[in-house]
C-alpha cells in the first residue's frame, strides 16, 4: 500500500492530538501504537520530536517513516498467516469476486487486539493470489467490513482491478446492503430515515454529534413487523460510518437487542432471551459488476436469530 508519508494540517484538522488524528486516519493502527512509535521518533512534526498529546495547528507538517512503522507493527505478532481453520461460507465466486455469508463471532481482519483467527487468514488459504489485492495489507480483498458480533453477506476482491471498483461504488453508494435488526420498543412510523452526524467524542466512542469533526450519515429503516416490547426492521445504510447501524438506532431511542456497547438502561429490564450476539444481520446486497451484470443475494437470518422472531416473540 502507498501510504501518506507528509501530511499538511488544515482547519478542520486543526486542535486534534497527533496521536487521535494518527489513529483515526490510519485505522490499522491503534492509538497507543502511535503513542509508541512517536515516542520512539519515527513521526516528527515539522521535522521536531513532538509528545502523542501534541495539539495539531493549520500548517503543521507530520512526517512518518513507514518503513520502520510497518516493521514494529508486524513484530507485533499481526499474522496473515493462512489459516484453514478458519470457517466461512461461500455464496457465490466468479474470478473477479467472493461472496460470502460471515459467521457471527469472526473478526474480518487482523488488529492489535486481535492478530490472527481472522476471516483474512481463512481467505488467504483459500485463495492465496489475494495477498496483493488492496490497499492495505492486512486487509487483502476487503472492500467492506462488518462488526464481529455481526454475521451476513459480505463482497471480497479477487483482483485489483475489481477492488478498485467495488471502492468505487460504495464510494458512490451504488451497492445496495440490506440488515435486518430487532431494536428495543415500538417504531410508530412505518419507515423514515435518520440523518444525524456521526463521529467520535473525547472518549473514543463513536456517537452523534454536530461539531465539524462529525461527518454525514444517513440510514433508512422500514419496519417489519412489530411486538409488544420491539420492532422487527429493515434497515439500510446511505453512507458507510463506523457502527452506523446501532448508533443511529440509538439515538432514536431503539437500540438493537443484545448490543452491549450502544444502549439504554430503561431497556435492560426486557428479557433478550438469552441471546448472546447483536441481532444484526447483513442480509441482501445488490449491484452491477464491472461488466454491468446485476447480482442480487439474500441470505436469510441465522437459527439463533430466527428463532426469537418465529416462536419466542410471537
Amino acid at each position: 500500500m502507498i501510504k501518506q508519508n507528509k501530511i499538511i494540517i488544515d482547519e478542520k484538522q486543526a486542535g486534534i492530538r497527533i496521536d487521535k488524528f494518527l489513529a483515526k486516519k490510519f485505522t490499522e493502527y491503534s492509538r497507543s501504537f502511535w503513542q509508541s512509535v512517536i515516542a520512539d521518533g519515527f513521526v516528527l512534526l515539522n521535522k521536531k520530536n513532538k509528545s502523542a498529546h501534541y495539539k495539531l495547528k493549520i500548517n503543521d507538517i507530520i512526517s512518518i517513516n513507514f518503513k520502520e512503522v510497518d516493521k514494529i507493527f508486524k513484530k507485533r505478532e499481526i499474522s496473515l498467516k493462512p489459516d484453514k481453520k478458519i470457517k466461512f461460507k461461500i455464496v457465490f465466486e466468479n474470478n473477479d469476486f467472493i461472496i460470502i455469508n460471515k459467521p457471527v463471532g469472526l473478526v474480518v481482519h487482523p488488529t492489535e487486539s486481535c492478530p490472527k483467527n481472522t476471516l483474512v487468514n481463512g481467505l488467504l488459504a483459500y485463495y492465496p493470489k489475494i495477498k496483493n489485492v488492496g490497499d492495505n495489507f492486512l486487509r487483502p480483498g476487503i472492500v467492506h467490513r462488518l462488526d464481529k458480533g455481526v454475521s451476513g453477506l459480505m463482497i471480497v476482491a479477487k483482483n485489483q482491478e475489481s477492488f478498485l471498483y467495488f471502492k468505487d461504488q460504495f464510494g458512490k453508494r451504488k451497492i445496495e446492503k440490506k440488515y435486518l435488526a430487532l431494536v428495543y420498543g415500538k417504531i410508530s412510523k412505518d419507515s423514515g430515515e435518520i440523518n444525524l452526524k456521526i463521529g467520535r467524542n473525547k472518549n473514543g466512542l463513536v456517537t452523534t454529534g454536530m461539531t465539524g469533526k462529525y461527518k454525514e450519515a444517513k440510514t433508512l429503516f422500514s419496519v417489519i413487523k412489530r411486538f409488544r416490547n420491539f420492532t422487527f426492521l429493515e434497515a439500510q445504510i446511505l453512507t458507510g460510518r463506523t457502527h452506523q447501524i446501532r448508533v443511529h438506532l440509538k439515538a432514536i431511542d431503539h437500540p438493537i437487542v443484545g448490543d452491549n456497547i450502544y444502549f439504554l438502561k430503561k431497556y435492560q429490564k426486557f428479557n433478550i432471551f438469552g441471546l448472546k450476539r447483536i441481532f444484526l444481520h447483513s442480509y441482501k446486497l445488490e449491484f452491477a459488476d464491472k461488466t454491468g451484470e446485476q447480482f442480487n443475494f439474500e441470505k436469510k437470518l441465522p437459527p439463533e436469530l430466527k428463532e426469537i422472531i418465529e416462536k419466542k416473540l410471537c
